[in-house]
């Protein structure tokens, strides 16, 4: 009898079952089930017994059926088939912990300090040691030629125990600015009435024993030589502290010019000329306290000196006569031009030391 011999499905499924593979992911193991389903079933050979005694009677069992599977089979089926879920994992956040004030104030005073050192120039941060000198050397020679030369200046120690001594500055004051102000305008008003005034009157005298007058002339024309700059001044004093258009004010303006002071401040005044009496009575006596020369023998230049209180400048030497100029002599308050013998006049005072 022939019999066809089937294997036990159990043994089949048990099989299977040892023998599937491991996944490391459900997309590998769907990706390999279809792989096997669209792989061609293969043709099983029955093994067929024959059996030589007997009529030839042939059993041939059909293909073996397909085993039923499992549930726990079904369901590592729909497992693998099912859909991979994606779960969104939301980050840990950790509790809020209240900042401490050192902490705050640390933050506050670092980052500012940070911003300002990212701010400095390049050279702010030279690195330091001999490894660096020829960089630093050669950062020096680019910024002192965009800059100019440096100069250095070498102080011996004599020099730092020394006294710094500073030179006294002084201001004009107000009431001094003030002084000037008047003083100029008082000599500009001065030669503006010179520049005006004319002599109005003409006279002339026959010679006289008493008072030593050869001749004598006033022009109605304000003179050449009358360059006395206050000529209508009203009684009052001058800035050489003599009363306008008096003989001594007129000679003392003669002597300031003479030695070039044609302006305050003024070379000779009442207090360094005459300090012990304005009239010219008293210039004798002046010039004998100052130890100055007195001379009978005129010079031109000289003070003309007259016992009847009067001065006059000497103009000029002629012969045994001299050349005077005179104020408030011929001509009350007035500018005159004489010539008279040089015996007339009682002393000659030599210009005073210049």
């Amino acid at each position: 009898m022939l019999e066809a011999t089937t294997p036990d499905s159990s043994d089949a499924v048990r099989t299977s079952q040892d023998s599937t593979p491991q996944y490391a992911s459900r997309r590998e193991a769907r990706a390999a089930l279809e792989r096997e389903a669209r792989r061609p079933a293969k043709a099983v050979a029955v093994p067929v017994t024959v059996v030589p005694a007997g009529p030839a009677v042939a059993s041939v069992h059909a293909a073996p059926r397909t085993a039923k599977p499992t549930r726990a089979e079904r369901g590592a089926a729909r497992r693998l088939t099912a859909p991979e879920r994606t779960v969104a994992v939301a980050p840990r956040v950790s509790p809020s912990k209240k900042q401490k004030p050192a902490v705050v104030l640390i933050t506050l005073l670092a980052v500012p300090g940070f911003l300002a050192s990212a701010s400095l120039p390049a050279f702010a941060f030279a690195p330091a040691g001999s490894e660096h000198q020829a960089e630093i050397s050669e950062a020096a020679d680019a910024l002192n030629a965009a800059n100019g030369t440096s100069q250095e200046l070498a102080v011996g120690n004599t020099v730092v125990g020394a006294q710094v001594q500073q030179d006294a500055i002084t201001a004009t004051s107000e009431a001094e600015l003030k002084a000037a102000q008047v003083a100029a305008a008082a000599a500009l008003k001065a030669e503006q009435l010179a520049a005006a005034a004319l002599a109005s009157y003409s006279t002339r005298s026959s010679s006289s024993s008493t008072t030593g007058t050869v001749s004598g002339t006033v022009s109605s024309v304000r003179a050449a030589g009358d360059d006395y700059p206050w000529p209508s001044a009203g009684n009052t004093l001058s800035p050489l502290n003599y009363y306008y258009r008096q003989c001594v004010d007129f000679v003392a303006w003669r002597l300031n010019r003479d030695a070039g002071s044609m302006s305050a401040p003024w070379k000779y005044v009442w207090s360094n000329l005459t300090p012990t009496g304005g009239n010219a009575s008293a210039w004798k006596s002046a010039w004998a306290a100052n130890g100055w020369t007195i001379s009978s023998t005129p010079v031109t230049g000289s003070v003309a000196w007259f016992n009847g209180n009067h001065v006059a400048y000497v103009k000029e030497v002629v012969g045994s006569n001299v050349i005077i100029e005179e104020y408030n002599g011929m001509a009350k308050l007035a500018y005159a031009i004489r010539t008279i013998p040089i015996s007339s006049v009682a002393s000659y005072l030599y210009p005073p030391p210049r």
